[in-house]
């Protein structure tokens, strides 16, 4: 029989960095949307009595804010300084404004800490980084997209863990225990992950020169622009799922509890098929299994706004999920294939920049179009953007293996 220190001692440190990481980013993701979907009643027992919707909607915004202008400034600091270091600190923080926001007593301090969320963390993009710069290079995409899997994992229970937490201990008390989870897993990382490849950038450069590098390089450009459409797929019709369910819902009384199982399933969509999708990229190439993704996503998501039958639409909801679940695996697979070590810090940094710009864009073109044509239009409406996307993405890398192949010749 071998001790458990021996066994520890025989599995590769890049294995090893896979099970913790998996764990801390399924608890950190979980944490995250335990709170989320309680945040409007929050507000209500901090005294907002009018423009319910309009505060929920700063809150939530104030976290993409604070992402946008801070996550590439936490990516090159990762490049510099070690990426687990960055997941400690964003775990740190994490902890804190969920403990912090517990103790909130007035509506502009749950905007302030959201705001201060989407700046100072990034535990998950800086997990994915670690495990794409210390795993073996024929392993690495395959573990991102491992790291994806924990992530909508976590997102999927999370709901449900912040309804039983909301229900037993309230709303704070599932903000201190959300606090609690990531302090835990944050000391999972200080104990047993290790990161003995820090790749160290072989020159200085300022943001500026960060971004004209991102933006002259074609694989980090392509990686932005799905990363935009993956979030405009995914989050543009979440703010009106619930009220669209209930319009088909034969029981409107049953909407909320119906609204939350089909609210998951994008998520075990990607849990199931993210890995395969990363298999496809590597076999096929990665341009082919985006245009599949898109197309697929965008066909579905049209056809979502015309069906009227609720199992039929949820079981297209589901099938939807399963084709946008490649982009997400497929874009971390491209950074940890595609961009230099000393850079994909910064790479992944962008990418959340970009997430955060998709979080945005999504939502306000669901909005604009309900508002004008019906929930119904707002479904068909996301499913032609990413059609477009699609389109163009393929036309694109058309023209550029012209242009290579021109210049071969």
């Amino acid at each position: 029989m071998k001790s458990g220190k021996e066994a520890r001692a025989e599995l590769p440190y890049y294995r090893r960095n896979l099970i913790v990481l998996w764990i801390t980013t399924f608890l950190a993701s979980a944490s995250w949307t335990q709170v989320v979907p309680f945040l409007p009643l929050y507000l209500q027992e901090l005294g907002v009595a009018e423009n319910l919707a309009q505060w929920s909607g700063l809150v939530v915004s104030m976290q993409f804010a604070g992402g946008l202008v801070m996550a590439p400034i936490w990516g090159k600091i990762a490049d510099q300084r070690g990426r687990k270091l960055m997941t400690i600190r964003a775990g740190l923080c994490l902890s804190a404004i969920y403990f912090l926001t517990g103790l909130a007593t007035a509506p502009w301090h749950v905007a302030v800490l959201r705001f201060l969320n989407g700046a100072l963390t990034g535990f998950i993009p800086s997990s994915m980084s670690l495990v794409a710069t210390n795993t073996p290079q024929h392993l690495a995409a395959r573990y991102v997209a491992l790291l994806q899997t924990a992530s909508a994992a976590g997102s999927v229970a999370g709901p449900v863990i912040g309804g039983v937490l909301a229900s037993l201990a309230g709303i704070r008390g599932a903000l201190f225990l959300s606090a609690a989870n990531v302090l835990l897993s944050v000391i999972l990382v200080i104990v047993l992950v290790e990161e003995r490849n820090k790749v160290a950038p072989e020159k200085k450069s300022t943001l500026l020169e960060d971004f004209s590098t991102a933006l002259h390089n074609p694989a980090l450009v392509r990686v932005m622009g799905i990363t935009i459409l993956a979030m405009i797929g995914t989050v543009s019709i979440q703010p009106i799922l619930t009220v669209y369910v209930g319009e088909l819902a034969a029981d409107p009384s049953r909407a909320t509890a119906i609204a939350g199982v089909v609210y998951a399933l994008p998520g075990i969509a990607l849990v199931l098929t993210a890995n395969a999708w990363v298999r496809i990229g590597q076999r096929r190439g990665y341009d082919a299994a985006v245009l599949w993704s898109l197309a697929g996503g965008g066909a579905l998501g049209v056809a979502l706004g015309l069906v009227r039958s609720l199992p039929l639409f949820a079981v297209l909801f589901f099938l939807q999920g399963a084709c946008l679940a490649g982009l997400r695996p497929v874009t971390g697979a491209i950074i940890s294939e595609q961009i230099d070590e000393e850079f994909r810090g910064r790479a992944f940094g962008m990418q959340q920049a970009a997430n955060t710009v998709g979080g945005l864009l999504g939502p306000a073109l669901a909005g604009f179009v309900s508002a004008r044509l019906g929930n119904a239009a707002a479904f068909w409406a996301t499913g032609l953007v990413l059609l477009a996307g699609g389109a163009y993405l393929h036309i694109h890398e058309r023209k550029v293996s012209l242009e290579e192949r021109s210049i071969s010749a």
